[in-house]
C-alpha cells in the first residue's frame, strides 16, 4: 500500500515537472520568436531603412502607450521624432509618418488637375502623379486605423467603391444649397440657447457656453439624421448628456490598440460590455434605439414626396436601398446595424467637432482683444435681415470675421492627427529623401502639422485671421485641411461651416463675454482622432448693445 502511495506521488510529481518544462520550452520558443520578429523588422522588413525610435521600429508598445494609455498624447512626439529622424520617421513596425508637404499635394503642378495639386508617386521620370487624399481608387484607409467597432458606417467603410456608393447618397443632405435652406431652422436653434444663456445671465452665473455649442450641433445633426431633434438644450442634466458624448469619442484609441477589449464589448454580450464599460452600452443602446424609432417612422411614400428640405438622412439611406433592390434582386436589404452605425457616427461627428471648434473659436475671440475688435467692428455694420438677423450669406462674405473662422480653423485643427492611408502598387515617392516607400505600407501627415508649417503658413503660433484676405489667402484654401481632403473628407464639412457662422456671429454681436480663471488650463488639448480640449469653456455673460445705421 505504501509502495503504491509513494508511486502515485512520483507520478503526480513527474506530470507536473513536465507541465513546467513543457511551459518553460514554450516560453523559449515564444522568446526566440519574438527575437526574430525584432531581428526582422530592423533588419529584412520592406520598411527597416526607414528611421524612428527603437520602440517604434520593433512594434507598436511606444505608440500605445501615448495614444492609449496617455490618451492622445502621441501627436506631441511625432515633430520631436521629425527633427531627431528627419522627414520620414518610422512610428510602427508598418507605419511611417511623412513630413513632406509635397506629399500631401502638391509635387509638381498640373492644370489638367482641381486647384492644381497633384502627388508624385513616383520620381519625376515617371510622371505617374496622385494624391493620397484626391478622388481617386489607389490609396485606401488603412484598416488598422478604421476598425473601432461601427464598421458599417460609411466613414469607416475602407472598399473605394462601397465608400463612394455610401458617399453619394449622403452628399445632396449636406450641400451647400441644403444647408442654405436651413438658415430659419439653425436660427430657432439659436434662440433657443440664447434663451438658455439669457437665464444664466440673469442669475449672474457663469455660462456652460462650450456644452451649449454641444446641444446646438447635436439638436440640429440628430433633426437632420432622424427628422427629429434629440432637444438636448431643453434637457435639465444637459451638461451630463454633454459628458456622455464625449466618453463615446473618448474610447477610440483603447479601441484600436486592444481589439480583443473592443470586440468583447462590440459583439460579446451586453451584460459583460456593460461591465467593462457602462457609459459605452448606454450611448450605443441610445443610438439603437433613435435608429429603430426612426426606422418605424418611415414611410417609403411620403419619403418620396418630400422636397429635398424635408428629406433626412435616414430617408436616403432607406430610399435609395429600397430603389437598388428594386433594380437589383441581389441588392440586399439595409440592416439596422448600418442604420444604427451610421448613426453613431453621423451624430458624434456632427456634434462634438464643431461644437469644440467653436469654443476654441470664442476662446480666441476673448484672447486677441485686437481681433475682437476688429470682428464687432465688421459684424456691427451688417444690414439685417427683415426678421432683424444676421443673414448667413451676409456673414460668410464678411473679409475679417472669415479669416477669423479660417484661423480658428487652422490653429484648433478638428482632426490634428494623421488619417494613414496604403500606399498603393508602385510605391510611394518622397521628394524630400529620394526614396519610395513600398507599397502595401501606411503613410500618415499629421493634418496640425501641415497647419503649422512655416513653409505655408508664416509665422504660424501667430493667430492671424487677416492672413485669409485676398488672393494670398484664397491659395491658402488649399493647405486647410482641418475637414480633411479629397474624396474621404468630412461629409458635413458644409453644415459645420453655417453652424459656426451663424452662432458665433450672433454671439459676439449679442453679448460682452468674459474669460474665466482656469480658462486656458481647460482648453489645452489632446488627440482623440478629433481635436479633444481637457476642460469646458465657460464665460461671464451681459447683454451688448449694438447701435446699426
Amino acid at each position: 500500500m505504501t509502495s503504491f502511495l509513494w508511486d502515485l506521488v512520483a507520478q503526480g510529481t513527474t506530470v507536473k515537472s513536465s507541465a513546467w518544462n513543457l511551459l518553460f520550452a514554450s516560453g523559449i520558443i515564444y522568446a526566440i520568436y519574438m527575437v526574430g520578429v525584432v531581428i526582422y523588422r530592423l533588419t529584412l522588413h520592406p520598411l527597416a531603412r526607414f528611421p524612428g525610435p527603437f520602440l517604434c521600429r520593433i512594434g507598436f508598445l511606444q505608440q500605445g502607450y501615448y495614444e492609449a494609455i496617455l490618451q492622445g498624447k502621441f501627436i506631441y512626439e511625432i515633430p520631436k521624432y521629425h527633427e531627431k529622424y528627419g522627414p520620414v520617421v518610422r512610428l510602427n513596425p508598418d507605419e511611417v509618418h511623412i513630413n513632406d508637404i509635397s506629399v500631401f499635394h502638391e509635387y509638381v503642378r498640373d492644370k489638367s488637375v482641381s486647384h492644381g495639386y497633384i502627388l508624385a508617386t513616383q520620381p519625376p521620370s515617371d510622371q505617374d502623379h496622385n494624391s493620397i487624399f484626391d478622388r481617386n481608387k489607389r490609396f485606401t484607409k488603412d484598416p488598422a486605423t478604421y476598425s473601432v467597432g461601427v464598421d458599417s458606417a460609411m466613414t469607416m467603410t475602407i472598399p473605394v467603391e462601397a465608400h463612394r456608393a455610401k458617399r453619394q447618397v449622403l452628399d445632396p443632405v449636406f450641400s451647400k444649397r441644403r444647408v442654405n435652406m436651413m438658415e430659419d431652422y439653425f436660427y430657432e436653434e439659436i434662440e433657443r440657447i440664447f434663451t438658455k444663456i439669457n437665464e444664466y445671465e440673469k442669475k449672474g452665473d457663469e455660462v456652460p457656453i462650450h456644452e451649449m455649442f454641444y446641444c446646438y450641433t447635436c439638436d440640429i445633426v440628430s433633426e437632420l439624421l432622424f427628422g427629429k431633434s434629440l432637444d438636448m438644450i431643453s434637457a435639465p442634466d444637459f451638461k451630463e448628456r454633454v459628458k456622455d458624448m464625449q466618453f463615446f469619442t473618448g474610447g477610440v484609441w483603447t479601441a484600436l490598440h486592444f481589439p480583443w477589449l473592443r470586440k468583447l464589448i462590440t459583439d460579446g454580450p451586453r451584460w459583460v460590455a456593460g461591465k467593462l464599460s457602462a457609459t459605452y452600452i448606454k450611448m450605443i443602446t441610445y443610438f439603437e434605439q433613435l435608429a429603430q424609432e426612426a426606422m418605424d417612422r418611415y414611410d417609403s411614400d411620403k419619403a418620396a414626396q418630400r422636397n429635398p428640405y424635408e428629406e433626412t438622412i435616414f430617408d436616403r439611406m432607406l430610399t435609395n436601398n429600397l430603389k437598388r433592390r428594386k433594380e437589383d434582386p441581389v441588392v440586399e436589404p439595409l440592416k439596422f446595424q448600418d442604420l444604427a452605425d451610421e448613426s453613431a457616427m453621423i451624430l458624434n461627428g456632427g456634434t462634438e467637432p464643431p461644437a469644440n471648434e467653436m469654443a476654441y473659436a470664442t476662446y480666441y475671440f476673448l484672447l486677441y482683444p485686437e481681433v475682437q475688435k476688429r470682428i464687432l467692428a465688421e459684424l456691427d455694420a451688417v444690414d439685417l435681415d427683415e426678421h432683424g438677423r444676421l443673414p448667413l450669406q451676409a456673414v460668410e462674405s464678411l473679409p475679417y470675421f472669415t479669416g477669423f473662422v479660417k484661423e480658428c480653423l487652422r490653429t484648433a485643427t478638428l482632426i490634428p492627427g494623421r488619417l494613414p492611408r496604403r500606399v498603393p502598387k508602385g510605391g510611394l515617392y518622397v521628394p524630400a529623401i529620394k526614396d519610395t516607400i513600398p507599397e502595401g505600407y501606411a503613410v500618415g501627415i499629421s493634418h496640425d502639422l501641415i497647419h503649422k508649417n512655416p513653409d505655408i503658413f508664416p509665422e504660424p503660433n501667430k493667430f492671424r485671421p487677416e492672413r485669409w484676405i485676398g488672393p494670398a489667402g484664397k491659395e491658402l484654401m488649399h493647405w486647410l485641411v482641418s475637414f480633411s481632403w479629397g474624396r474621404t473628407d468630412c461629409v458635413g464639412k458644409n453644415l459645420a461651416y453655417a453652424e459656426m457662422y451663424l452662432m458665433l456671429a450672433n454671439l459676439f454681436s449679442r453679448y460682452h463675454l468674459e474669460m474665466l480663471p482656469g480658462t486656458h488650463e481647460a482648453m489645452q488639448w489632446s488627440d482623440r482622432v478629433i481635436m479633444h480640449p481637457h476642460g469646458f469653456l465657460h464665460v461671464k455673460v451681459k447683454l451688448r448693445t449694438v447701435k446699426r445705421g
